[in-house]
């Protein structure tokens, strides 16, 4: 029996290199260098906004390339997730009776 195996479901989306979760971070900077270019251009001549959106997706584009490479999908998904949690757990004392009864009545 034959079945069709679609692998890319396994691996992260890429854009130009740009790879998972890095694509979110390369948007979040092009949107704030697009922005910021549009305040430029409509002060000054639409050239100089161009020139700096350009310059300033460039700088993004090899910021991220360069967080991507110190580490991989996986682990800046691990490190971004670690940030939600508390690093520990606060645990009042109890006696050790009290809590055989509460697991013993489950």
């Amino acid at each position: 029996m034959r079945c069709k195996v679609y692998r890319s479901l396994d691996r992260p989306q890429a854009f130009f290199g740009i790879k998972g979760r890095y694509l979110m971070w390369f948007l979040l900077l092009a949107g704030a260098d697009l922005a910021l270019a549009l305040a430029v251009g409509l002060a000054t001549a639409g050239v100089f906004g161009f020139v700096l959106f350009v310059i300033g997706a460039v700088a993004a584009y090899i910021l991220v390339m360069a967080m991507q490479d110190k580490a991989s999908d996986r682990e800046f998904s691990i490190r971004l997730d670690a940030r939600r949690y508390p690093r520990f757990y606060r645990v009042t004392p109890a006696p050790f009776r009290e809590r055989l009864s509460i697991l013993n009545n489950d």
